[in-house]
C-alpha cells in the first residue's frame, strides 16, 4: 500500500514537471496578458473619448493634444520634484520663510497634480515614466504631502480656536472676547441692540460646564491626536525637509500646543480667586469647591505629564521644541493643593455629623489628587507636610475633645449614658486616626540617620569606595559641607537619585520586593576633608533642605517600611567587605544608628514628630482618664460594664501606643500602664459582683494585662505598690476560683435554671401578646397614618430609591445629548421676541460657575451654581428652546412674570436673582433652598408633632399676607411649590415661567398670563392683579371657584383653600380627596361639591387645628377669611404665646 501511494506522488509529480503543462501554462498566460491589454485599452479609450468630448475635440486631436503635453511638461516636473528646494525669492521679502515656501510647495503639488491628470490612471503614469515609480520620488511626494498639509491643518485648528476662545492670540483671560451672549439692551433708544459679553472666554466656558468634561469631548482630544501626528511627521520626515530646505513645524506649534495648558491653569486659577475669597463658607459650599478643586487639580496634573511627555526631544535632535508649559504652571498647582487643604480643614473642624466619624475617610478619598500632584516639582514634599499637619490637628482635636468631655460635670441619672457615648466616639475615632497616622508615618518614613563622629572618616570612605559606592557631584549641596554618595545599583539611574533626595514619597512604590537590589542615597555631613578616588557622577540637583548635623550619615532609600530595611542591611554588608573565600578584605565598621525610622526632609519628619507626640499625649489621656471615670461614677449604680469596657478600651490602645512609641516617653507611659493595671484589679476586687459571670471574664482580662506589663518592670516597681498589686491578684485568683466548675457539674445545675427561666419568661410573652392581639381585634385602630408595618416601609424606601436611580440616569443622559443654539434674526418675530425678553431688568451678566446637577424636568435643567462675586450659592434653570415657532406670543408673559418675581422680597418667598438670555437658551437664577420641598419630606409620612405644623403654617401665612398686599394671588400653593432653606424656612416658589418657556401646550398646569391685561401689565380677577388666570394648578389643591370659573370671592380666597388643603396634608400624610381615582374626578367632586375634604381624626390633630383648616376650607370664597384674619386664629395665637 505505501508502494502504490509513492508510485502515484511520483506520478503526479512528472505531469506537473513536463514540458506540455509548461507550454500550455505559458501559452495561457500569454493569451491573458493580451486579454489585459485589450481590456486596459479599451478603458483607455473610453477615459480618452470622454476627454475628447469634454474640450470639444476628436479623439485623434485629443491623442495628439496630450502626447504634445505630456513631451512638454512631464518630465520637466518630474525634474522639479526630485531637485526641488524651497528659496526665499525678492518679492517674498515681506513673509515669512514658512509662508513662501508653502507656496512654493502648494504650486509644485499642483504642477504634478496637472501631469498626472494627463494619464488615465497612475499605473499608467509609473509605466510610462518608470523613476515616478521608484522610491527617492515617491518618497518626495509623500513628504511635500505631508508638509503641506500639517501646515494647512495648523491653520485650520488656529481658525478654529480663535473662533472658539474669540481671542486672535487665543488669550482665554482676555476680557471682552464673545460678541454672541449674553443679550444685553440699555434703553428705549437701543432696544433690540446686542452688547458683547465683558467675561472672559475661561469665565464663559466654566458657566456650562466643568473644564473636566471640556476636555474630554470634541474638539481638545482632536487637537491632542493632531499634535501627535506631527511630531511623528517630523520625526520620520526630517531629513528629507533639511534637504529640500522646507522648515520645521516647532515655532508654529508653540501656541497650539500651550493652549490646553493654559486654559486648564486659567480655570485653576478663577476657583482659586474665589476660594481665597470665601470666609466661613457653608458646608455645600465647601463641598462644591472641594470636588471643583479637586477635578481642576487633577486634569493640571494629567495635562502637564502628557504634554511633557509630548515635548520631550527626540534623541536624533530632530525634535526639539521651547518650553510651552508657563513657568509658573507648577507652582499654581502647589497653592491649589494648598487650598484645597484648607478646604478639606474646614470640613473638618465644622463638626458636621457626616464628617464627625469619617475624617480619616474624607482624606483618603483624596489620594488620587495628592498622588498626581506628589509627580511635580516640590508636590510630595507639600502633599506629605499638609497631610500630616491635618492629621496631627484631628489627634490634638480628639484629645481635647476626650479630656475636656470626660471631664463635664452632671447628675448621676446623666453621666452613665454620658460616658458611655463618650467611649464609643472617641474609641471608634480613636483607632481610624491612629491606623491614617501609621499609615502616613510608614509611608513618608525613608531614611536612617548614623553618627560618623568616633570612626575614622578615611576608612569609611575606602570601605564605601571598595563596595562600588560612587560620588553624586551636586553643585548646590557642596557648598554647605553635605555631600551625595549613591549605592552602585543607581549609576545608570541619575533621575532616581534626583527623585530620592527631593521628594517626600514616591507615589510608585516599589512592591515586588524579591529580587529587586536595594537602592540607597548616603548624604554625608563630615567634620573634615575627605578624599574621593572612586567614581564620580555630575549631577545637578537643586538645593534641598536637609538640615544635616555634623559628623552625620543619612541613609535615604528608595522606599519606606521594607525598602529602607533591605537598603539598611545592603548598607551595613557594605561596611564588613568579604573576599570569595569570606576573608576580610578591610577591616569591617559598625555605625551607631541614631534613628532607625525617619522622614529625610526635615519639614516633613517634623510633621511625624508632632504626629507622635499627639498620639503619645492621646495615649496617656486615654489611659489616665479611667481613674477620674471610677471616680466618678462610684456613687452611681449599674456602672460595672460601662466601667468594664472602659478599661479594656485603655488597656488595650495603651498596648497598641506601646509598640510605637519612641525611647523617650516609654517610661512615664510604662508606669501609667501599671497603674492602670493595679487599678483595673483593684476595680475587680471592690467594685464588681464576684457571682457575675462577666466579672470572671474581666478578671481574666485583668491578670493578662497585668501579667503583661509587669514581665520586665517587676523589679522597678516601688515596694507599696508591688504589696497592693499582690494583694489584689490574690483577690482576683479567689474570684476566679469560685468560678471554676470541676467535671462540669456547676455548668449543669445552672443551665437547668436557666432553662427554666426561660421558658417561664417565654410563657409571659406569649400570653401578653395573645392579649394585645385580642386587644386589637376588639378596639380596632383609628385611621392613623403614622402606623405603617415595617416590611411595608422597608419595601416602598426600596422602590422609591430604584425610582429615584432611574430618574437620575434619565436625568443624566438627557443632559449629555445638548443641542445648537440658534442665531437671532431681526426678520423673526420670535427673535425680535426674544430681544424683547432680553430687555428686561432682570437681564443681568455676572460671574459665576456652574456646579453639580440637580435635577431636571420638562421645562430644563436645574444646577447648583455659586456667585463668584459674592460667594453665594443660587439654583440656576437652564432652559433651552429646543423649537421657537409659535412661542412670540409667549415672551412678553414670561417677562411680566419675571417683573412680578423681581419685586418681591420676603423671608418666606424664593429671592428671584435675574435671568440671562442667550440666543439658545435662557439661565433664570433664584436662591437655593437645601431642605428640598415639602413634598420630598411628606414623603416619609405625615407630620406627627403639631407644633411642627403650627411653625410651618404660621410661616405659609405670613408670605400669604405679604403676596396679597401686594396684589398678587399665587393660585398654585402645594407642597411641591414649597421649599425649605437650610435653616427650616418655608419659602414659595413659582415654576410658572419654566413651564411656559418649555411648552407651548394647554394643559391642568399651563400659560399663567390672563387674557385681560392691566395696566400695571398684570392679570386682573375681579379688579384685583394676580399672578395667573385660567385652569392653573394641581386639582386636589384647587378651590371650588376655581373649578367653576366664578370670579367671586375676597383677594386671595383661593390660595387660602390651597394653604387649608397642604395644612391637611401636614396632619394626615395623605392628599385631599385621596379618595377618588384621577384628576378629572376630583376636579369635578369639587365643582359639584358642597363640603370640604375628609379633615383630619382628633388623634391627628388638635381641636383648635382642625377649626383652623375648617375655616380654610370654606365653600363660599366670599366668607373663607384672609391670611391676615387667619394669623388671628386662636390656633396660630396660643402658638405665638407658646413661643414667648
Amino acid at each position: 500500500q505505501e508502494r502504490e501511494r509513492l508510485e502515484w506522488q511520483s506520478m503526479l509529480a512528472s505531469v506537473l514537471s513536463g514540458d506540455v503543462l509548461k507550454s500550455e501554462k505559458t501559452r495561457i498566460a500569454v493569451a491573458l496578458d493580451s486579454l489585459g491589454d485589450e481590456q486596459n485599452n479599451f478603458h483607455q479609450s473610453i477615459w480618452l473619448g470622454v476627454r475628447a468630448k469634454f474640450h470639444g475635440r476628436s479623439v485623434e486631436e485629443e491623442r495628439m493634444k496630450l502626447e504634445e503635453r505630456r513631451v512638454r511638461t512631464v518630465d520637466a516636473v518630474i525634474g522639479e520634484i526630485m531637485n526641488f528646494r524651497a528659496i526665499r525669492n525678492e518679492e517674498d521679502n515681506g513673509k515669512d520663510m514658512t509662508t513662501s515656501a508653502l507656496q512654493q510647495v502648494t504650486a509644485v503639488l499642483q504642477r504634478l497634480e496637472v501631469v498626472q491628470s494627463l494619464y488615465p490612471n497612475l499605473k499608467a503614469f509609473y509605466l510610462d515614466k518608470p523613476i515616478a515609480a521608484e522610491g527617492p520620488f515617491q518618497a518626495r511626494c509623500d513628504t511635500l504631502n505631508t508638509w503641506s498639509t500639517v501646515l494647512v491643518s495648523l491653520k485650520h485648528h488656529f481658525d478654529l480656536l480663535r473662533r472658539w476662545t474669540g481671542s486672535d492670540t487665543l488669550d482665554v483671560n482676555q476680557p471682552n472676547t464673545s460678541h454672541e451672549v449674553p443679550i444685553a439692551t440699555h434703553g428705549a433708544s437701543k432696544s433690540g441692540s446686542q452688547l458683547a459679553d465683558g467675561t472672559s472666554f475661561v469665565e464663559r466656558l466654566l458657566k456650562e460646564e466643568s473644564m473636566q468634561r471640556t476636555f474630554e469631548k470634541g474638539f481638545l482630544v482632536t487637537v491632542h491626536s493632531f499634535l501627535g501626528s506631527v511630531r511623528d511627521a517630523q520625526v520620520n520626515l526630517s531629513p528629507l525637509f533639511r534637504e529640500m530646505n522646507l522648515p520645521t513645524f516647532e515655532n508654529q506649534l508653540v501656541p497650539l500646543i500651550s493652549f490646553p495648558t493654559k486654559l486648564a491653569q486659567a480655570g485653576l486659577r478663577l476657583r482659586l480667586d474665589y476660594v481665597q475669597k470665601l470666609k466661613d463658607p457653608d458646608m455645600l459650599i465647601i463641598d462644591q469647591m472641594t470636588e471643583d478643586l479637586k477635578l481642576s487639580i487633577g486634569l493640571a496634573c494629567t495635562l502637564k505629564r502628557q504634554y511633557e511627555a509630548f515635548l520631550a526631544p527626540d534623541p536624533g535632535g530632530n525634535w526639539n521644541l521651547p518650553q510651552c508649559i508657563s513657568e509658573d504652571y507648577d507652582l499654581t498647582i502647589l497653592e491649589a493643593l494648598t487650598n484645597l487643604f484648607k478646604l478639606i480643614h474646614w470640613k473638618l473642624k465644622s463638626g458636621a455629623k457626616g464628617v464627625y466619624f469619617k475624617e480619616t475617610d474624607v482624606l483618603e478619598a483624596q489620594w488620587a489628587t495628592f498622588n498626581d500632584v506628589s509627580l511635580t516639582a516640590g508636590g510630595s514634599s507639600l502633599v506629605a507636610e499638609q497631610l500630616c499637619s491635618l492629621t496631627n490637628k484631628l489627634m490634638v482635636r480628639v484629645t481635647n475633645y476626650f479630656d475636656t468631655q470626660v471631664r463635664r460635670k452632671m447628675s448621676d441619672e446623666q453621666i452613665i449614658s454620658w460616658y458611655g457615648k463618650i467611649l464609643d466616639s472617641v474609641r471608634l475615632r480613636y483607632r481610624k486616626l491612629q491606623r491614617f497616622a501609621r499609615v502616613l508615618t510608614q509611608r513618608f518614613s525613608n531614611s536612617a540617620e548614623y553618627s560618623i563622629e568616633d570612626v575614622p572618616l578615611d576608612h569609611f570612605i575606602s570601605l564605601l569606595i571598595l563596595s562600588d559606592h560612587f560620588l553624586v557631584y551636586t553643585h548646590s549641596l557642596e557648598e554647605d559641607g553635605v555631600y551625595v554618595v549613591a549605592s552602585n545599583t543607581l549609576f545608570d539611574r541619575p533621575e532616581s537619585i534626583r527623585q530620592i533626595l527631593t521628594q517626600a514619597f514616591h507615589v510608585d512604590e516599589i512592591t515586588n520586593e524579591d529580587g529587586t537590589r536595594a537602592s540607597y542615597v548616603l548624604v554625608l555631613s563630615p567634620q573634615t576633608h575627605f578624599l574621593w578616588n572612586g567614581r564620580v557622577m555630575v549631577l545637578d540637583i537643586p538645593k534641598v533642605q536637609l538640615d544635616m548635623k555634623d559628623g552625620r550619615v543619612r541613609l535615604v532609600a528608595d522606599g519606606p517600611q521594607r525598602r529602607l530595611g533591605l537598603s539598611k542591611q545592603a548598607f551595613k554588608e557594605s561596611l564588613e567587605p568579604m573576599d570569595e573565600d569570606g576573608e576580610s578584605l578591610l577591616e569591617p565598621m559598625t555605625l551607631t544608628c541614631l534613628n532607625d525610622v525617619q522622614a529625610h526632609l526635615p519639614s516633613v519628619n517634623r510633621e511625624l514628630r508632632k504626629i507622635a507626640r499627639a498620639t503619645n499625649r492621646l495615649a496617656e489621656s486615654t489611659v489616665d482618664s479611667v481613674h477620674h471615670v471610677r471616680s466618678s461614677l462610684r456613687a452611681a449604680n449599674g456602672c460595672q460594664e460601662l466601667l468594664g469596657n472602659w478599661y479594656l478600651f485603655a488597656s488595650e490602645h495603651g498596648q497598641h501606643a506601646h509598640r510605637y512609641m519612641d525611647r523617650s516617653s516609654l517610661l512615664k507611659f510604662n508606669r501609667l500602664l501599671i497603674k492602670l493595671a493595679i487599678s483595673w484589679v483593684s476595680f475587680i476586687c471592690d467594685d464588681c459582683d464576684p457571682t457575675d459571670r462577666k466579672t470572671f471574664k474581666w478578671a481574666v482580662n485583668a491578670l493578662e494585662f497585668t501579667l503583661h506589663r509587669t514581665r520586665r518592670n517587676i523589679l522597678h516597681l516601688p515596694d507599696e505598690q508591688f504589696e497592693m498589686l499582690r494583694h489584689k491578684v490574690a483577690s482576683c485568683m479567689t474570684l476566679l476560683i469560685s468560678h471554676f466548675d470541676i467535671l462540669g457539674a456547676r455548668s449543669t445545675l445552672e443551665a437547668r435554671k436557666e432553662k427554666e427561666k426561660q421558658e417561664e419568661l417565654m410563657k409571659s410573652q406569649v400570653s401578653k401578646i395573645h392579649l394585645d392581639e385580642e386587644e386589637d381585634f376588639s378596639f380596632p385602630r383609628q385611621r392613623d397614618a403614622a402606623f405603617i408595618d415595617s416590611s411595608t416601609r422597608l419595601f416602598w424606601e426600596r422602590m422609591s430609591g430604584a425610582i429615584h436611580q432611574l430618574d437620575d440616569a434619565r436625568a443624566i443622559t438627557g443632559l449629555k445629548h445638548r443641542t445648537l443654539g440658534k442665531v437671532l434674526d431681526d426678520e423673526k418675530p420670535e427673535d425680535r421676541s426674544l430681544v424683547f425678553l432680553a430687555s428686561s431688568s432682570s437681564n443681568i451678566s455676572m460671574r459665576w460657575q456652574q456646579g453639580r446637577f440637580i435635577g431636571a424636568g420638562a421645562f430644563g435643567s436645574v444646577y447648583l451654581a455659586v456667585n463668584l462675586d459674592s460667594g453665594s450659592l443660587m439654583a440656576v434653570k437652564e432652559i433651552k428652546f429646543q423649537e421657537l415657532s409659535g412661542l412670540p406670543n409667549l415672551y412678553s408673559q414670561i417677562k411680566d412674570e419675571l417683573s412680578v418675581m423681581e419685586m418681591l422680597h420676603h423671608p418666606n418667598v424664593v429671592e428671584y436673582y435675574g435671568i440671562e438670555v442667550h440666543r439658545d437658551k435662557v439661565y433664570i437664577f433664584e436662591e437655593y433652598c437645601q431642605g428640598g420641598s415639602l413634598a420630598a419630606l411628606l414623603e416619609h409620612g405625615r407630620i406627627e408633632d403639631e407644633a411642627i405644623i403650627q411653625v410651618y403654617t404660621m410661616q405659609m401665612l405670613e408670605g400669604l399676607a405679604y403676596l396679597h398686599s401686594r396684589g398678587i394671588v399665587h393660585r398654585d400653593i402645594k407642597p411641591d411649590n414649597i421649599l425649605l432653606d437650610h435653616l427650616g424656612v418655608i419659602k414659595f416658589v413659582d415654576f410658572g415661567a419654566a413651564k411656559i418657556l418649555a411648552k407651548n401646550q394647554r394643559s391642568i398646569q399651563r400659560s399663567r398670563r390672563a387674557p385681560d391685561i392691566s395696566v400695571n401689565g398684570l392679570a386682573n380677577v375681579n379688579g384685583l392683579a394676580v399672578m395667573s388666570n385660567g385652569l392653573t394648578g394641581t386639582p386636589m389643591y384647587m378651590s371650588p371657584e376655581i373649578i367653576k370659573n366664578d370670579k367671586r370671592g375676597r383677594h386671595g380666597a383661593m390660595d387660602i383653600w390651597s394653604l387649608g388643603c397642604v395644612v391637611l396634608e401636614f396632619a394626615t400624610g395623605k392628599k385631599p380627596w385621596s379618595n377618588l381615582d384621577n384628576e378629572w374626578a376630583i376636579m369635578f367632586h369639587i365643582g359639584v361639591a358642597t363640603q370640604h375634604p375628609p379633615l383630619p381624626e382628633p388623634g391627628q390633630l388638635s381641636e383648635v387645628g382642625i377649626s383652623f383648616i375648617k375655616q380654610c376650607l370654606t365653600i363660599d370664597p366670599m366668607k373663607r377669611p384672609t391670611a391676615t384674619e387667619l394669623m388671628e386664629h386662636r390656633w396660630m395665637l396660643e402658638f405665638r404665646e407658646a413661643l414667648l
